[in-house]
């Protein structure tokens, strides 16, 4: 199946508003009607993407006690997935966090590649849609995924070449920097070659991995 090239121009940041409305209104749906029934589609489409995840990821359970402990582990798994990406050229389910338009927005980026020929340091952001019949993408499916991409570029843009926004991130999630990491937690990010003690630690380790990164290509990819 061919994938479906995507530029990303400066006047494509004026699809924020587009995204940001329609976020509202999704919201809107859910607490008038509650949250859709999860459908077959949705089920195998998860399924999926747990699939190709575990093609190069070893998934590990964490217990987890607190949200700064929820949190720590994401930005472990930022660490992990973004060196995975420097030293094996591709990483799947990256999460990501930053400011867009005022608000704070968290997702997963699918996929990360390199170019495969090393014509350049600046990575391939990658979206799967995954789809129910085996067919290419639907137009609906072609633009949400073009909406998706180009946030997930500007979220991966920022946390390489913005300074975190700490105090506003401590502030808005209601979290505390001096918080102390459970044994478990602890034990998982030790496993992984690092030390830390409190979630602030952990945060500092996500700072300097993310000023080790190179930029994304304007070249997306939506397959």
């Amino acid at each position: 199946m061919r994938a479906c090239n995507l530029c990303l121009g400066g006047s494509d940041v004026r699809a924020f508003s587009v995204l940001q409305e329609w976020c509202d209104k999704q919201m809107e749906f859910v607490l008038e009607h509650g949250k859709p029934e999860r459908t077959a589609a949705m089920k195998a489409g998860s399924d999926r993407h747990a699939q190709l995840e575990q093609e190069v990821v070893e998934r590990v359970d964490v217990a987890i006690k607190s949200a700064e402990e929820s949190w720590a582990v994401r930005f472990m798994n930022f660490i992990v997935g973004t060196n995975q990406l420097l030293f094996n050229g591709l990483t799947r389910e990256i999460p990501v966090i930053g400011v867009v338009g005022g608000s704070w927005m968290v997702g997963i980026i699918d996929e990360i590649r390199m170019p495969m020929d090393d014509s350049s340091f600046h990575p391939i952001l990658v979206d799967t849609k995954t789809r129910f019949r085996p067919t290419m993408p639907s137009e609906a499916q072609k633009r949400n995924g073009r909406l998706q991409l180009m946030c997930y570029k500007y979220l991966w843009d920022n946390l390489i070449t913005e300074k975190f926004p700490v105090e506003n991130f401590f502030s808005y999630f209601d979290l505390d920097p001096n918080y102390l990491l459970s044994d478990d937690v602890k034990w998982y990010i030790s496993s992984l070659g690092f030390n830390a003690k409190t979630f602030e630690d952990v945060l500092k380790y996500f700072k300097v991995t993310c000023h080790t990164l190179s930029r994304s290509q304007d070249q997306l990819l939506l397959r």
